[in-house]
């Protein structure tokens, strides 16, 4: 418990870090704007204005569960942007009863470190928080997370190529044991085939550093996630993506993702 109130007491300082990092972005800079595709699993560096709904569907070997997700993403400044997720959450594992409520609620902080409208490159960093909203008992959530994650971004002609790296810490959850610490890594390339269609493929892989499922702790999961980026209007994405495992040790079956974003 002392290394974990070290560690939150650490990064509760980091807003301040980061926002000496962005300060330095060139004034010229500012009023240009950069933009790569949507993925589904992998963070993009944008510093966004949006309204997004997404689904998310995931299979496992002990039973399926949905999410149904809004979120608002707002700049508070044009370095600085907030994001709150409010998920409704379905679960039906195999061994017992279904259940579906509310989830645990997600704020996050994205802060743009570093742009070159002439590279078309982007970085930007942050983290997220995840409240215990949801009920622990009825398998809802439960759980407080805190998430520092890293971004990056460029375009290379016709194709986006983003990066991303995150480490989670579970600091309460339902059961000591299960207060999981996981590092992935995201890799997304998408191709603009069109003004209105972006095919994308993301590698996606996971470590669980800490936990109680033997099977997974230590060793690397890898995903992949083909998907499509669809604009039938400016401002407007329609998303969706099926992330399969490739390496035998495997948190999932598949997932499959969606979601819809209006650009305001």
């Amino acid at each position: 418990m002392l290394a974990a109130r070290r560690f939150l007491a650490a990064a509760l300082t980091l807003p301040s870090v980061l926002l000496a990092l962005a300060c330095p972005v060139p004034a010229q800079d500012e009023e240009a704007s950069l933009e790569f595709f949507y993925p589904v699993v992998t963070r993009r560096p944008i510093i966004e204005r949006e309204l997004e709904f997404r689904t998310l569907s995931a299979k496992g070997d002990e039973g399926t569960e949905h999410n149904i997700v809004g979120a608002l993403e707002y700049p508070i400044l044009p370095w600085w942007q907030i994001e709150l997720e409010v998920p409704f959450v379905i679960s039906n594992p195999t061994a017992g009863p279904s259940n579906a409520g509310f989830g645990d609620l997600v704020l996050e902080n994205k802060f743009l470190l570093w742009k070159s409208v002439q590279y078309r490159a982007q970085v930007a960093g942050g983290f997220e928080l995840t409240f215990p909203s949801g009920s622990a008992s009825r398998g809802l959530g439960g759980d407080f997370n805190i998430e520092p994650f890293l971004t990056a971004g460029i375009a290379l002609g016709p194709f986006d190529l983003i990066g991303e790296l995150h480490y989670e810490w579970n600091l309460k959850g339902p059961v000591e044991s299960q207060r999981e610490q996981e590092l992935a890594g995201n890799l997304a390339l998408g191709y603009r085939a069109t003004r209105w269609l972006t095919p994308f493929v993301e590698m996606n892989s996971v470590v669980l550093v800490r936990g109680d499922h033997d099977a997974l702790r230590g060793a690397t999961q890898i995903y992949l996630t083909p998907g499509l980026n669809i604009r039938p209007l400016p401002g407007m994405t329609l998303r969706a993506g099926v992330q399969l495992p490739v390496t035998g040790t495997r948190e999932f079956k598949w997932v499959v993702h969606s979601g819809f974003v209006w650009e305001f």
